[in-house]
């Protein structure tokens, strides 16, 4: 009898422990298909500009031209003062905040307090991006990360007389970014060396702008 009782609680035991088992699996089923399904409703593609000769697109795969013409953008509109640069850089950074890393809105703001101190903000802004793109200059390095080379001028003028006109070549850093408010799944990463001008190179390409477009 001892025997026969030992034996029906050792296979009710068995039997709970199977059930376990099968509960947990079906609750690592359950939250497995939560996840892919997420991913299948939450994909992330960057579509190149010019589609005239088609593209093969991955999820989340960041092409050069995309990363040129996100760095192109972010940075031309964080320089495009139109009323004053006292109050226009400031709302700027606070505007694309989302599009840069936090480490080079920090280096923004101090800028921003600098100029101020030096009164180099009472002005009005305008920075045009001079080039097209070209392959050379983008670089990737790896990771969706890549360098920009923009060459672009900088026109600030007080009261509509020019002040300032001058080229400048920037080397700009743009990385993955998966933060919620990062719609474009990229951001600035701040200068890979420090911007310098580049008048020649400036007026070079204008000139043969207007060449082309006499």
């Amino acid at each position: 009898m001892a025997d026969a009782r030992n034996a029906l609680h050792s296979r009710d035991s068995h039997i709970w422990t199977l059930r376990i088992v099968i509960l947990i699996l079906a609750a690592l089923l359950m939250l497995q298909s939560l996840v892919i399904y997420t991913r299948q409703n939450d994909l992330t593609v960057h579509v190149p500009p010019d589609l005239t000769n088609g593209a093969v697109l991955k999820p989340g795969e960041v092409k050069a031209v995309n990363a040129y013409a996100f760095a192109v953008y972010v940075w031309r509109n964080l320089n495009d003062w139109g009323s004053s640069g006292k109050d226009d850089y400031s709302r700027l950074i606070d505007e694309y905040r989302c599009l840069v890393t936090p480490e080079f809105e920090r280096w923004l703001r101090q800028n921003q307090l600098l100029k101020r101190r030096q009164g180099e903000l009472d002005r009005t802004r305008v920075l045009a991006d001079l080039g097209l793109f070209k392959p050379e200059y983008v670089t990737a390095m790896g990771g969706n990360i890549f360098a920009v080379s923009l060459l672009t001028t900088i026109q600030e003028r007080v009261k509509g007389v020019v002040i300032k006109d001058v080229g400048m070549s920037y080397a700009l850093r743009v990385v993955p970014d998966y933060r919620k408010c990062n719609v474009m799944g990229m951001a600035l990463d701040g200068f890979l060396v420090d911007p310098t001008r580049a008048e020649q190179e400036a007026e070079e390409i204008s000139r043969k702008a207007r060449a082309r477009n006499p």
